[in-house]
Order: structure tokens, then sequence, then C-alpha cells
């Protein structure tokens, strides 16, 4: 029970760092101390749900780790569900593909997010990412299409 408390709290203080920098690892150490759990069963149990990744030990037992947008769904479906539908609209009223750097409206400090939202619409067969002429492409699939058309499909039934 404490472990689900942990997780959930974790998932919290690492979704509000990720948004302030994505590709940083932090220290999850003293939630676990706050729920009386050891940090390294807490890391353990967030990444076999995968809602963690780049999970880093370091002396002392010292847990560093970076949440994926599963962890982030969990916590924040919304979130998850408006920024998958924003890059589907936008790739559909694109013609279906669109750049990275035009997906990104020219935000680079939101390259990170946008490249972890990107890689798990494509996990998911929505998208496709290519790379002609060294540009990152991301081209909606037809199941891709086929969701933007709907827009009943709930991508948390797609996402199980």
């Amino acid at each position: 029970m404490n472990l689900d408390k942990a997780g959930r709290q974790t998932l919290k203080y690492l979704f509000s760092e990720y948004k302030k920098g994505p590709s940083v690892l932090y220290p999850i150490n003293g939630i676990s101390r706050k729920y009386g759990v050891d940090p390294v069963a807490l890391s353990e149990y967030l990444l076999e749900n995968f809602w963690i990744r780049e999970c880093w030990i370091y002396s002392g037992n010292t847990v560093a780790a970076r949440i994926t947008i599963k962890g982030i769904e969990k916590i924040d479906p919304i979130y998850v569900r408006n920024k998958f539908d924003e890059i589907i609209e936008g790739l559909a009223s694109a013609g279906r593909s669109k750049t990275l750097l035009e997906i990104l409206e020219l935000k680079i400090e939101e390259f990170t997010i946008s490249s972890d939202l990107v890689n798990e619409l494509e996990s998911l067969g929505l998208v496709k990412i290519q790379n002609p002429n060294h540009s990152i492409v991301v081209e909606l699939t037809e199941e891709g299409y086929k969701y933007y058309e709907k827009k009943s499909g709930s991508l948390l039934t797609l996402m199980a």
C-alpha cells in the first residue's frame, strides 16, 4: 500500500520536474523516506509498470529517475490525451506529415517532451517516424488517421 502511495507521489513529483527539465534525472529518495519504502524497491516498482526510465542508483542508495509518457498518463491522462490530440490534429491538417521542428513550432525547449510524445504515438502505431535528408519527419499512419477521423477511441485503451 505504501508503495502505491509513494509511487503516485513520485510520479507527481517527477512530472512537475519533467515540465521544467525533461532530460534531467531527479532524485526520489525524499519521497521514499516520507512513505517508509526503500528507494530501490520504489524505482523497481515504477520501472515494472513502465512509468519511469533512465533510473540510476548512486552510492548511498540515492536513486534518480525520469518519468515516461505512460507515467505522466498515470497521474494526468488529460494532459497526455490533449498533447496526443494536438500532434495528431496538427499532422492531419498538414496533410498527414510534418517535420519534428514544425511540430515544435520552433519552441526548442519542448524538444524532449515532443520527442517523447511522438515516440509514444509511434509505439501505439498512430505515427511513423522517418529520417530523410537529416530531418525527422513524423507521418500519420492509417491507424492514426482513423483515430483522428473518429475521435472516439480512447488512447488509454490503445496504450494497454
